[in-house]
Order: structure tokens, then C-alpha cells, then sequence
């Protein structure tokens, strides 16, 4: 069996597979591909505000995310890593998963898991909301965070394709006075006793 490649600093290999790499090697990549990914909405996000207002910008950010979440994003996740489930567990190994997921150095949260149905989110590091707040740009943070925002619409988004009876309630969003606070905190629950044709509607302080 050929020894993994540690990098591609080599020759190029034309019948080259992720497999050929080692872990560190596919641990960097996988790395390397979030950045891009966030950093693609990101200047997707700049290019439409130069034609734009800011708030048709983010308007379009939450309507093409919400498609990607339902057609692609998690429905790849749950096959890849054969993650089954329609509760709230689930959701957060969803959220590991995802190109824009909680991570090393990256977007990162605390989590209180009542049980199975229920848990909080405390986001205590997002790099783009730091982004925001050094530019001192409120009027980003409210359209990304704030009520109905980028971010409201996309976890309203994953409780319905995860389960009807699933909604989030924004317990603490941006803007924030501390620097080094936490950025966001949110509530994920079930509600098992709801008709299976109710419409729960998560809402946002």
C-alpha cells in the first residue's frame, strides 16, 4: 500500500483521491474549504450590495442560504455521516457538520442539552460578527443578527427540515457592548404534544 501524502508538494498525480491523503493532510483541507465557503457568502454579500441596498443584500443572503439548507446542505450531511434523527441531538451534530459549523478557531458554541428535545446555544465566537463590529457597522450586524435577520431565518430554516415541531427562540443577539461576550445565544425545542399539522413559529427577541 503506497505511503499517504502528507501535502501536494510533490509531483502531480492525475489519478489523485482524497484517500491518498493523510488525516492532518484532509484535517487541513477540510479547514481550508470552510474559510472559503464563509468566504464566498461573504463576497457574494459584498458584490450585491454594490448593486443594491444593504438590506435587499442580506434580503438575498437569507433567501439562497435557505434554499442551499434545504436542497443541499443537509440532506448531503445526514447521508455522508449517516446522521439520522428529527430532534434537537440531531440538529447539533447537523451543526458540526456544516461548512460553516461550529469548529476550532472558528464558529464556536456552547451547548446545554436538557435532553434530546431541548438545548441553548451560546455562541461565544463568530468571526463574522467580529468582522462587522471592527468596522463599526451596525446596520450589517442588526441585517445578519438582529430579528428576521440572515442568521434568525437560517436556524427557522433548519427546524423545519429537521422537524415541523421544532422551533428556536433567539435568547440574546447582537449588538453587543462587550467585545468579549457572547455573540448570540439561542433556544432549540421540540414540542412533542403539538398536532402533527401545527405551525410553530419561531420568533426572536
Amino acid at each position: 500500500m503506497p505511503d499517504e501524502l502528507n501535502d501536494y508538494s510533490g509531483s502531480y498525480k492525475a489519478d489523485l483521491q482524497f484517500s491518498d491523503f493523510s488525516k492532518p493532510a484532509l484535517i487541513r483541507l477540510l479547514r481550508a474549504y470552510r474559510t472559503i465557503f464563509v468566504g464566498m457568502m461573504g463576497t457574494w454579500n459584498t458584490v450585491n450590495r454594490r448593486r443594491m441596498s444593504v438590506d435587499e443584500a442580506f434580503e438575498l443572503d437569507a433567501d439562497v442560504y435557505e434554499e442551499q439548507l434545504r436542497n443541499f446542505e443537509v440532506p448531503l450531511l445526514k447521508q455522508a455521516m449517516n446522521i439520522e434523527g428529527d430532534d434537537v441531538e440531531t440538529l447539533l451534530k447537523i451543526f458540526q457538520m456544516c461548512p460553516d459549523g461550529a469548529g476550532e478557531d472558528f464558529y464556536e458554541f456552547d451547548h446545554d442539552l436538557k435532553n434530546s428535545d431541548h438545548a441553548v446555544l451560546t455562541f461565544t465566537q463568530c468571526p463574522t460578527l467580529s468582522y462587522f463590529e471592527s468596522k463599526g457597522s451596525t446596520k450589517d450586524i442588526e441585517c445578519l443578527c438582529g430579528p428576521g435577520g440572515v442568521e434568525d431565518r437560517a436556524f427557522i430554516e433548519f427546524c423545519k427540515i429537521m422537524n415541523p415541531k421544532m422551533k428556536c427562540t433567539a435568547i440574546h443577539v447582537p449588538p453587543r457592548e462587550d467585545k468579549d461576550g457572547v455573540c448570540c445565544q439561542w433556544e432549540f425545542k421540540v414540542d412533542r404534544e403539538a398536532p402533527d399539522d401545527a405551525v410553530i413559529p419561531s420568533r426572536s427577541v
